[in-house]
């Protein structure tokens, strides 16, 4: 006999799939602020715990660690805001100077002008390759083009508000998640069945112990790589040191292609300095030793085996976050795909334990 069809369960479920579908479409503009949140979060969560144990309530100590961070961020903006602008506006000033009679004036920089020098003699000898012309319109174009840097982003207004208001957001959701914490994982195993429910347990420990170990070794290794790269560029006296060592700090994430991104940004800024060659020199050597310090202590310290992958896995994943999403991606690959595998094996593994599968 042909089992009768419950129409009415069907139509239950066609209408929840409906309503999650939308859901899904409806939130997917805030998937990214809510991402974000969870990785601060989870770097956040050991402060706001250990400051709890203390015998505060969960929110008092969650508000004490967010006055904490908001202080040292203020400190931090008020020793090097006023260097950072005024170093900004010597470029600025720099770039925009009308000498009569001159060259460009990032031509008239050492290493450039030596360039320029060389480029000039070889025209001598060879007049039909005309380089030094071709040389200097491609600098009167690097100019134009950073010149016009302050007027572009003027222009786009909106979407650095859009940035600004982005940023500020994710610390207002993370305060909920924080908060919260113990309330919204309730609230999923309420929904996970008897069967699973010590098999979710075990599982979410494991992802809060991974991923929040993760995420704070990677932290601390930017922090160590910015810090290193600060300390030996003051000492070189390389300007914009600070945010070079935020730059090389934070593309120190991506692997392969991070350091060498930090590198020349600092040999850039020493170049636009119009250091001396031999001192470009030496802060290409200052940012080769950074990488050596990393490589053989701080990485192994702070992460360790964590990212237990072959280096061809690495540098394709890399590659295919370029492509697919630019900048951002080439940061957030690695540790994706590291977090991915690490969910996935720990469900398989517990999974078998279970005689689930």
């Amino acid at each position: 006999m042909l089992k009768k069809v419950n129409y009415t369960k069907i139509l239950f479920y066609l209408v929840l799939l409906t309503a999650l579908g939308f859901g899904i479409w409806f939130y997917s503009y805030v998937f990214g602020y809510v991402i974000a949140a969870l990785v601060l979060a989870y770097i956040l969560d050991p402060l706001v715990n250990a400051v709890e144990r203390l015998r505060f309530p969960r929110w008092l100590a969650v508000l004490s660690v967010y006055i904490v961070l908001a202080g040292l961020i203020a400190l931090l903006v008020a020793l090097f805001a006023p260097s950072l602008y005024d170093q900004g506006a010597q470029l600025i000033s720099l770039l925009q100077e009308d000498r009569p009679g001159t060259t460009n004036p990032l031509v008239e920089l050492p290493l450039l002008k030596d360039i320029h020098l060389v480029l000039m003699d070889l025209d001598a000898r060879i007049p039909v390759l005309d380089l030094a012309n071709e040389y200097v319109n491609f600098m009167d174009m690097v100019v134009e083009h950073l010149v016009e840097l302050p007027k572009t982003i003027m222009q786009n207004y909106s979407t650095i508000i859009g940035a600004v208001s982005y940023v500020g957001m994710i610390p207002l959701i993370c305060f909920f998640l924080l908060l919260d914490k113990v309330r919204f994982r309730k609230g999923i195993l309420s929904l996970i069945p008897n069967r699973y429910f010590e098999l979710t347990i075990i599982l979410i420990g494991k992802t809060d112990e991974t991923v929040g170990n993760f995420m704070r070794a990677m932290l601390f290794e930017v922090l160590a790589v910015a810090l290193m790269v600060f300390v030996a560029l003051s000492i070189l006296n390389v300007p914009y040191a600070i945010l070079i060592g935020v730059v090389a700090g934070v593309a120190n994430i991506i692997p392969y292609f991070g350091p060498f991104i930090g590198g020349c940004v600092a040999v850039l800024s020493s170049l636009i300095a119009g250091q001396p060659t031999i001192m470009i020199l030496w802060v290409a050597l200052a940012m080769y030793l950074v990488q050596l310090v990393d490589n053989n202590l701080v990485y192994p310290v702070l992460v360790g085996k964590t990212i237990d992958m072959h280096p061809l896995i690495v540098l394709l994943t890399v590659l295919a976050g370029g492509w697919f999403g630019s900048l951002v991606w080439m940061l957030i690959s690695v540790p994706l795909l590291y977090i991915t595998y690490t969910m996935i094996r720990e469900t398989y593994l517990n999974f078998k334990m279970f005689k689930l599968l």
